[in-house]
């Protein structure tokens, strides 16, 4: 089989648009959570909602990045220690690290108010790390407390 220019082109031009469909899935493969799993690869139009939705949502957002969100995380969780943002789409029961506080599953089950999240990492006690707190990335807002839901301050 003779490869023509013509034929060239159309392949590259073929590889490439598949690649631009699929760019955005592999973005936010990396914004997924163990608690909410997203098949982002299978499905390359929720890729192109990932996208949509975080340019929208980035736009005046008050955590805007990881720094300002950690900061914010020790204002509220002195002992935070580190920050993931999270795409979900819908509630989230938020996981228990194994060894951590575990409290009812209704009780860690929130509806976030945006598709972005920050999940906020630290110690109580003793314990292992664990999901401390989830923060809205577009307010700075505690989404939900562990330490409310323990009923108070353990």
């Amino acid at each position: 089989m003779r490869i023509t220019r013509r034929r060239a082109i159309g392949v590259t031009v073929g590889v490439v648009v598949l690649a631009g469909l699929w760019t955005p899935s592999f973005v936010a493969r990396t914004y997924t959570s163990s608690a909410q799993p997203i098949d982002f690869l299978s499905r390359p139009d929720k890729g192109w909602r990932f996208l949509y939705d975080t340019v929208r949502l980035s736009r005046h957002a008050k955590l805007g990045s990881d720094g300002p969100a950690l900061q914010r995380a020790r204002q509220v969780w002195p002992r935070a220690e580190a920050v993931e943002l999270v795409y979900l789409v819908r509630p989230v029961t938020v996981p228990v690290a194994p060894g951590g506080l575990a409290t009812p599953r209704a009780a860690r089950t929130v509806r976030p108010r945006t598709r972005l999240t920050w999940f906020v990492r630290g110690r109580i006690g003793g314990r292992p790390r664990q999901i401390v707190g989830l923060l809205d990335f577009r307010s700075g807002r505690v989404i939900w407390d562990l330490r409310r839901v323990l009923g108070g301050t353990p």
